[in-house]
This record gives structure tokens, C-alpha cells and sequence, in this order.
């Protein structure tokens, strides 16, 4: 059997050669090139498999699915399974005469910082050279962020990481291994790091209930912060770091990473250039697989204390591109919600214990999680292979919002744990001139004018996919670090710009809880200490 390989830019991907042997329902089988054995799951790992199944360039999923459930549900599950690969088309048709193109492909390797923002700058208009002498940055918190994080940074010229943080050594340990840190400091005190003189920027990459405490000890300390999104899990702590670091006169760099993106910055682009007319609607959604949001149910966000709910901690993103698009802020804000697919009896408390296991879409996978290799080895016995169904109080699974800006544009969100393929974010404005319609993961949106004659815009990324939150990543450290070596103003200026999001989900909750309009004053955006009248 032949296997047709390409090459596509910063990976490999090889396509699969049919005829596809027909497994049961809606089950196909595909023989891997013989250089992918060693990379597919095996009795061993059977999640280790970081192999992608493409159909027609759309990647399939949920991965790592039980064959019987391929078998029974299809809908794009697949399994890379010792030299094969078990799949379900995303239609249940049969892949042999559906015309599409299957491939599988390896996942992008981090891009190097430079290349990355030479991609970028044309559209944001940031570059970076290396700075002398040196910025040295502490790092706090290494779970899937603050590893992914670590890795960008380890790429920047004249940027040194001095410490590595976090409350498990094994978590420190690999981090140090992976991006060669043999003379970095490393530990669990974030103290010790804060005292060091020869650090100049904290990156505080913790569960958002711990933000406000580590981020007011980096502004006290001198400290310049890029702190994780939200600013905090409610409006009171976030209101006290913005009080530090007003006080402090050092940078502040917020996680809010979607602003930094090519795709929004363009949008953006358009907004200011009125190309649209004056904005009266504006429309969001966050789609998360079904994997995806399954994970949230299993780790430290399933708890609305810790999290400040689902909206604060993961939509704080959305909302807070609507205030910075728009450059306005909410007025009154709605919401309805509730936990519809997973407020059900548990059939087992571990996936590792489940009689259902093989049938269940939302097993557990470590997805978006920086587990040890002991917690891999035995995920049950540090509770991280929860059942994500449960009777109390979960935290949402689908939230509609619906809000009036203070510039009069009307507007919806919608975030839902649903998504059958890939996570997916759209945007929809809606001028008097003309209507953008995107979608973040294609990297594409379109402008359609009123005016009959006048042709549609069409604006898409050129060169390569751009990893971590579509180049947002990159473009926002950077953002900080300019700033940190004096190049460029705070990338938050004010209290407003810092809370916006974050009052705005925050409000959001407080309608969906309460069954009632909530109407937000100007207090509501500004931190205690600041005189708002």
C-alpha cells in the first residue's frame, strides 16, 4: 500500500491510501507509514499518541477513542493504534467513495520566537531585539500554561529565565530538562525567587484563586507581572492587584493573549478604518470540543470557587475582545446557563474504575493538563481522572450572554462544551456599511459592504498556522518584554483596560445566579483605592 507524503510547513503529514478496510458500523481501518509506528498509543500509553487524522485538512477527534465506540457513534473519532489507524468519518459516509482526503500529520514543533515574529509584526507592529544587559524573569506555576510559556520565552534573545517555580519539583524538574535550564534556579518558594535582586518580571501562571495574593508580593516587590487570565476569580481581588499595580509604577501584562493575535488585530484594524459603519450588533462564540470541555469538569475549574466560574475563567478572553474591539464597556448585561449534559449520577468516581469506559466520549485524556510522570502512570490515585458527571453544583456546560455596551452596540456570546470536531471561536460584527464574519482556527474572515457593487474584503494569515493562540502568545510576551526594557508603554494602561473582562464575565455570572438584568456604574471598573467620582 502506497502512502502519498507532503510536506507542509513546520510539520510532516502523510496521506492515507485506500481502500479502507471496513471495521463494523461506522468503524475503517488504515495501515500508518511504517516511520509512525513508534508514535501511535500502544497497551502501555494508550494516550500517548500525538498524531493528528485530518479529512480534507479538517482535523477529526475526539482522539484516543475506544473502538467501539468508532463502531457505534463515528462522528470523526479515531484511534492510532500499533501501526494503524481505527476511524470514523465526520458523517458517518463511507470513506472509500465520500471523495475526501485522509491524512495524519504531526503536530507543529514549537516554533522558534524570532521566525514567529517575523510572521507577526507586519500586522501587529511589534519586533524584538536583545536587550543590554539581560532581562531575567521568574516563572511560577508550570502546569500546561506555565510549560507552554516557559518554552516561548527559552526562544527570546537577551531574555534570560533566572527561576523556575511550582508547588511539585517533578513539575520544575522537567520543564528545566526540556528547554536545558541546567543553571537556572529552581524551587518552591516563590519568596525566595521575589527577593532575588537580579529579577526583573514574574510570570504568574497559577489557578486563578492564587493571583491576587502572588501578583500584590510581585508588584510590592519591585516586580514587573505578566499575570495569567483572568486577573483573578472575583472582581474584589482583581480590583486589589490593579490598586498594586498602580501603586508599583512597573509593568503590567494581562494573559488576555486573543488581543495580541494577527486575526483580531486585523479585525480591529478594520473597526478603526470604519469600514464597517457605525457597529449596532456584535456577535461571539466559543464552541469546545468534546473533549475539551469534558477536561474542565475533571480539574481545579469544576469548582466555582477557585474558577469564579466557568465564564470568568475561561470567556473572560471573549468579553474582554468586545470591550477592546469596541473601545466601550458594558452597560447591562443578561445571561442564562446551567450544566445540562454532565448534571447526571456518576456511573463510577475514576475512569480507570468505569464499567462504561469504552463507551463514554469524555474518558479521561490529560488534555491541557502538564501531569507528571507519576501522575501519568497513575492519574486515579491523585483524583485526576474524575468522573466529569456529577449531581451537586457543576459549573456550566453551556451560557448564553447577551449585553449593550456603552456605545449602544447590542451583542451575544454563547460558550458551549459541545462541539463535535475541534474547539472554534466566530465572531460576527454587523455595521450600517458592511458584516465581518470570521472564525479564529481557520484564521479567515470576510467583509461584505451594503453597497451592491463593491467587493467582498477577504483577509486570511499568510505563511505558516501560527501556534499558541493563533501568535497571541508570542505577540504578548513580547508586548511585555518591550515594555519591561522601556521600549514601549505598560501593555495595560489603565484600571479599566485591566478589569474590563473580568467585571464584564463576572456580571455575567451574577445574571445567570440571580435571574435578573445586571447595570454596571463606572465604580465597577475602577480599584478601590482610586477615586471614581
Amino acid at each position: 500500500m502506497a502512502h502519498a507524503k507532503t510536506s507542509v510547513i513546520g510539520r510532516r503529514k502523510w496521506n492515507l491510501a485506500r481502500p479502507f478496510r471496513h471495521d463494523g458500523g461506522m468503524a475503517w481501518v488504515a495501515r500508518l507509514p511504517p516511520q509512525l509506528g513508534d508514535e501511535t498509543d500502544n497497551n502501555d500509553s494508550p494516550y500517548r499518541s500525538s498524531l493528528r487524522l485530518l479529512e480534507n485538512g479538517t482535523e477529526l477527534g475526539p482522539a484516543h477513542a475506544v473502538h467501539a465506540t468508532i463502531q457505534a457513534s463515528g462522528d470523526g473519532r479515531y484511534s492510532l493504534w500499533m501501526g494503524v489507524v481505527y476511524f470514523s468519518s465526520s458523517d458517518g459516509s463511507d470513506p472509500n467513495t465520500n471523495g475526501r482526503i485522509y491524512s495524519v500529520e504531526r503536530p507543529p514543533p514549537l516554533p522558534d520566537s524570532r521566525s514567529v515574529l517575523r510572521t507577526i509584526a507586519p500586522v501587529s507592529g511589534i519586533q524584538w531585539s536583545a536587550p543590554d544587559p539581560p532581562l531575567r524573569c521568574a516563572l511560577v506555576g508550570l502546569g500546561n500554561r506555565g510549560r507552554a510559556l516557559a518554552r516561548i520565552i527559552a526562544g527570546f534573545a537577551g531574555v534570560e529565565i533566572a527561576w523556575l517555580v511550582d508547588a511539585a519539583p517533578a513539575r520544575v524538574a522537567q520543564v528545566q530538562a526540556e528547554i536545558n535550564l541546567p543553571e537556572t534556579r529552581t524551587g518552591t518558594d516563590f519568596i525566595a525567587a521575589l527577593e532575588d535582586p537580579a529579577v526583573d518580571a514574574v510570570f504568574i501562571m497559577l489557578p486563578d484563586h492564587l493571583h491576587r495574593v502572588f501578583a500584590e508580593q510581585a508588584f510590592r516587590a519591585s516586580k514587573h507581572v505578566f499575570l495569567e487570565k483572568p486577573i483573578a476569580n472575583t472582581t474584589a481581588d482583581g480590583k486589589a492587584i490593579v490598586a498594586a499595580w498602580m501603586a508599583s509604577g512597573r509593568v503590567f501584562q494581562l494573559g488576555h493573549v486573543l488581543r495580541w493575535a494577527p486575526f483580531y488585530q486585523a479585525i480591529r484594524n478594520v473597526i478603526r478604518q470604519n469600514l464597517l459603519g457605525p457597529i449596532r450588533v456584535i456577535s461571539l462564540s466559543e464552541q469546545l470540543s468534546v473533549a475539551h470541555g469534558a477536561s474542565f469538569l475533571r480539574r481545579w475549574h469544576a469548582d466555582a470557587d477557585p474558577s469564579g466560574s466557568l465564564i470568568v475563567h475561561k470567556s473572560c478572553h471573549d468579553l474582554d475582545l468586545v470591550c477592546w474591539l469596541l473601545d466601550s464597556r458594558p452597560r447591562v448585561v443578561g445571561s442564562l446557563g446551567g450544566s445540562s449534559t454532565f448534571h447526571r449520577p456518576a456511573p463510577s468516581p475514576f475512569c480507570s474504575q468505569c464499567a462504561v469506559r469504552a463507551s463514554c466520549p469524555y474518558v479521561d485524556v490529560g488534555l491541557h493538563e502538564n501531569r507528571t510522570e507519576a501522575e501519568r502512570a497513575d492519574p486515579t490515585a491523585y483524583g485526576l481522572d474524575r468522573c466529569v458527571f456529577r449531581l451537586d453544583d457543576p459549573i456550566v456546560d453551556n451560557q448564553v450572554v447577551s449585553f449593550e455596551l456603552e456605545s449602544g452596540t447590542r451583542g451575544t456570546y454563547y460558550l458551549a462544551m459541545q462541539g463535535p470536531v475541534r474547539s472554534e471561536r466566530r465572531i460576527t460584527l454587523i455595521g450600517d456599511a458592511a458584516r465581518l464574519d470570521g472564525v479564529f482556527e481557520d484564521g479567515r474572515f470576510t467583509v461584505a459592504y451594503t453597497e451592491p457593487d463593491r467587493q467582498p474584503l477577504v483577509w486570511s494569515t499568510k505563511g505558516p498556522k501560527l501556534s499558541g493562540h493563533g501568535g497571541g502568545d508570542i505577540a504578548s510576551v513580547t508586548s511585555f518584554f518591550n515594555a519591561c526594557v522601556e521600549r514601549s508603554p505598560s501593555p495595560i494602561k489603565t484600571a479599566q483596560d485591566a478589569l474590563a473582562g473580568l467585571v464584564f464575565a463576572a456580571s455575567a455570572e451574577r445574571s445567570r445566579t440571580s435571574h435578573q438584568m445586571v447595570t454596571l456604574k463606572d465604580e465597577d471598573f475602577q480599584p478601590e483605592s482610586v477615586d471614581s467620582g
